[in-house]
């Protein structure tokens, strides 16, 4: 089973940096993963489409246990050809947490047509029923991303949502779904969801939550498999990892910023020299007269 999660950045060399740096296993797709971050620039260039999104990421993570690095890099590797078959794409395994992961990053420029990838809703169901399809190929657990049950409604509520209405149990799921949107973590999660009113258990196999409004704690696979325990522990990781690339671009930015200004800077030094008579020098020696200062200049000999 491999969970999936999309982003993009406008630094494609520092989403490299990061995704190699903690790689046991790369491989690259249409172009040698060693010198990835200039051909990446350099097909980009090509076309002129430097300026905005330069690499889209996925996120594949496998269930622990599952998959050993070099057999996750493989599956990533199959998926960068089934998603992005006109791009360059470069795929980074990681084994430093529980799950075993994939980083992949796709050129934005495709190499054959200088179009852009295209990232949007339905590319992210094919990217998850390709995975989807790449796991059951090799005897791996998988997740049904379009089975109903993801959202398990019970016939009272069916009734409810005929009559325009909204259930508890949709209440429920609406907060669960935006606690852990960023949630890294459970202790992260159960505090977005006390700022509801909305408390928390969990046992060794199972989670419950309960609405400030009802008496008894509804399991989460009875609201659907989104909200189960292992669906939580699969967004949570997920989520670190997204956190930890998106902390890293944001460093990146700002160094790359802080050179920036730190060049204009000279560079205003140096034009404010520019025409100054080079026999004029200014004197070390500054006088204070009536309250004011004034620098005295002499002539070079």
């Amino acid at each position: 089973m491999a969970t999936i999660k999309l982003g993009n950045t406008k630094q494609a060399s520092r989403a490299i940096n990061y995704a190699e740096k903690r790689a046991v296993v790369r491989s690259g797709y249409n172009c040698d993963v060693d010198y990835a971050k200039s051909s990446f620039k350099a097909v980009r260039g090509l076309y002129g489409k430097e300026e905005g999104i330069q690499a889209h990421l996925v996120i594949q993570s496998f269930k622990p246990g599952e998959v050993t690095p070099e057999q996750a890099n493989e599956i990533g590797l199959e998926l960068a050809k089934k998603i992005a078959p006109e791009h360059q794409v470069t795929v980074y395994t990681h084994d430093d947490t529980a799950h075993v992961h994939n980083h992949i990053v796709i050129n934005s420029v495709n190499q054959q047509t200088g179009n852009k990838y295209q990232s949007n809703r339905s590319q992210m169901m094919l990217i998850k029923e390709q995975s989807n399809e790449l796991c059951q190929a090799r005897g791996l657990s998988t997740i049904d991303f379009l089975k109903k049950a993801e959202i398990s409604y019970t016939l009272a509520e069916k009734a409810i949502i005929k009559r325009d209405g909204v259930s508890w149990k949709d209440e429920l799921r609406e907060v669960i779904e935006e606690a852990k949107e960023s949630a890294k973590d459970k202790k992260e999660f159960v505090e977005k969801l006390e700022t509801f009113g909305i408390k928390f258990k969990e046992t060794n196999k199972t989670v419950s939550y309960l609405h400030p409004e009802q008496k008894k704690f509804v399991r989460g696979k009875t609201l659907g498999s989104l909200y189960d325990k292992e669906a939580l522990e699969n967004v949570f990781e997920s989520n670190r990892e997204r956190s930890k690339w998106d902390e890293f671009d944001r460093d990146s930015e700002e160094r790359r910023t802080r050179r920036i200004e730190a060049t204009k800077r000279t560079a205003e030094k140096e034009n404010a020299g520019v025409g100054r008579d080079p026999g004029i020098k200014k004197s070390k020696n500054r006088q204070i007269n009536h309250g004011s200062v004034r620098d005295d200049y002499e002539f070079e000999r």
